[in-house]
C-alpha cells in the first residue's frame, strides 16, 4: 500500500477506533477481520487496564475540551492527511520502524530513564530535587504559542541536515559546512566522533573534570582536585541568556566569542597537542551552527531570538543546570546513550527520513500552525501539570511497551505498509 493510501487508512483508523454514538469500535487493529491482525484489546491490555483503573480520569476533561470541543483531533488528523502523502514508503517505514525496532535506530528504551528523570523534575516527584518545577513547561508554552512554528521546526531540520567535511590544510578551522550530499559526514556524526575520540585522551578528560558546576558558584567541597572553573546557577543562567541574545543580535561576532573560549580552555590543557586538537574540533563544530556563512545560521538566530524573548527567566537552561548538578544522575550515561543512538547502523537513513518528514511539515505551514495551537493547549498552565502528573503515574505499568507493541502490530498488519 502506498503512503497516500496509508495516510487515508490512518485517518479512518483514528476516526473509528475511538468508536462513537451508534458506532462500535473495530475488533482488530488492522483492516482485515482475520488472524493477520489480533484484537486491539489483546494488544493494548495494559492501556485498557489503566483506563479501567481511572488513571486517565484527571486528564479526561482536558482531552474532551481540546481534542473534541476545540476540534484538536480533527486538526491533528488534517495535518497527518496532508503530510503523510508527501512521504514515500521508504521514509514512512523508516520512521515507523525507528519507534519499535532497535536495529533501525530506536532510542526509546535507551532514553526512557532520562525522560522519566525530567518528568519527575517537572512533576515534583524527583527524589533528587523535590518540589514541582513548572517553569520549563511555561517556557515551552511561551515558545510554542509565540514563535513561528515553521522556524521552530526548521531549526531542528537544519541541524539534522547539516553536513560537514574536513577543511583543507592550512584553514583556520578543522571543519567547514558542505553542500547537501557533498559532505563527508553529518554534523551530528562528526560531533559523536569527536566525543568518542576524546574519551581516550586523558588531558581532555581532565579538562572536563576541572570545570566544576556548584550550586552556589563555589568549588565542590569534596576533597577533589577539580574545580578550577566554577559556575554557579545564576551565572549559568546569565551565560545562557547572553548566548541566546548574542546569537540573535545583528552584530553577533563569532570570532570574538571563539577567542574568549580559547583563552579560557586552552591553557588548562597544559600543552597537550592531541587534547588541543580535540578541543579545536569540538569548538569548530559548535561554531558552525552560528556561522553566518552556514545555512543553519538564519534559522538558529531567529529561533534563539524568540526563545530569548519568551523564556525570560531561562527556565530551560536552569533545568539543564539542575540536571548537571545531581551527583546521582550520570551526565556521562546520557551522552553515551545519545551517542549510541546516533551510532546505530541505520542512523544515517533515519536522519534523512526525519529531515524529509520535517520538510513535509514545513511545506504545510497553515496546517502546522493549527496543530501547534493544539500542542500549545496541552501546555497551558492549567493543563500541563495534570498531563505530566498522569504520565508520571504510568511509570512501571508497561503502557509504553504496550503502545510500542500496538504500533508494531499495526505496521505488520497486511494492508498498512508493503512488506
Amino acid at each position: 500500500m502506498t503512503t497516500r493510501a496509508w495516510a487515508t487508512g490512518f485517518a479512518a483508523a483514528v476516526a473509528f477506533s475511538c468508536g462513537g454514538e451508534g458506532i462500535d469500535a473495530p475488533v482488530t487493529v488492522g483492516p482485515n477481520d482475520d488472524d493477520v491482525c489480533p484484537a486491539a484489546d489483546v494488544v493494548l491490555a495494559s492501556a485498557n487496564a489503566q483506563l479501567d483503573a481511572g488513571a486517565f480520569d484527571p486528564l479526561r476533561p482536558h482531552l474532551e475540551a481540546i481534542l473534541v470541543e476545540a476540534s484538536g483531533l480533527k486538526t491533528t488528523i488534517n495535518l497527518a492527511s496532508v503530510v503523510l502523502p508527501d512521504l514515500d514508503d521508504v521514509v514512512a517505514q523508516t520512521l515507523l520502524a525507528a519507534v519499535v525496532d532497535d536495529e533501525t535506530g530506536a532510542t526509546i528504551d535507551a532514553l526512557k530513564p532520562h525522560l522519566i528523570n525530567i518528568l519527575d523534575y517537572l512533576n515534583g516527584t524527583s527524589p533528587f530535587l523535590p518540589g514541582p518545577h513548572p517553569e520549563p513547561l511555561e517556557a515551552a508554552h511561551g515558545v510554542i504559542v509565540n514563535c513561528d512554528p515553521v522556524d521552530n521546526i526548521r531549526v531542528v531540520r537544519d541541524v539534522l541536515a547539516l553536513e560537514v567535511r574536513r577543511a583543507p590544510p592550512g584553514s583556520e578551522r578543522a571543519y567547514e559546512v558542505a553542500e547537501r550530499g557533498q559532505g563527508e559526514i553529518s554534523f551530528l556524526g562528526a560531533l559523536v566522533d569527536v566525543i568518542d575520540r576524546a574519551q581516550d585522551v586523558p588531558a581532555f578528560q581532565s579538562l572536563l573534570e576541572r570545570v566544576a558546576i556548584g550550586d552556589d558558584g563555589s568549588a565542590p567541597d569534596d576533597g577533589s582536585e577539580g574545580g578550577d572553573i566554577v559556575v554557579g546557577r545564576d551565572a549559568f543562567i546569565v551565560l545562557a541568556k547572553l548566548l541566546a541574545a548574542n546569537i540573535s543580535a545583528p552584530d553577533f561576532e563569532l570570532e570574538t566569542t571563539r577567542a574568549l573560549l580559547d583563552q579560557v580552555f586552552v591553557p588548562l590543557l597544559e600543552g597537550d597537542t592531541e587534547a588541543e586538537v580535540l578541543l579545536d574540533e569540538l569548538l569548530d563544530l559548535a561554531t558552525l551552527l552560528v556561522d553566518e556563512r552556514g545555512d543553519a545560521f538564519a534559522t538558529m538566530a531567529a529561533f534563539m531570538g524568540c526563545v530569548d524573548r519568551h523564556d525570560a527567566d531561562a527556565a530551560v537552561p536552569a533545568m539543564l543546570f539542575d540536571y548537571l548538578t545531581i551527583d546521582d544522575l550520570s551526565v556521562e550515561d546520557l551522552l553515551a546513550d545519545l551517542a549510541g543512538a546516533a551510532r546505530k547502523n541505520q542512523s544515517g537513513e533515519l536522519r534523512v527520513a526525519v529531515v524529509r518528514f520535517l520538510d513535509a511539515l514545513i511545506a504545510h505551514p497553515a496546517e502546522l500552525g493549527d496543530a501547534t495551537v493544539v500542542v500549545g493547549a496541552f501546555l497551558e498552565p492549567d493543563v500541563a501539570p495534570t498531563l505530566v502528573s498522569v504520565v508520571v503515574s504510568l511509570k512501571g505499568t508497561g503502557l509504553l511497551s504496550d503502545l510500542s507493541t500496538f504500533m508494531k502490530t499495526v505496521i505488520d498488519c497486511r494492508g498498512f505498509v508493503d512488506p
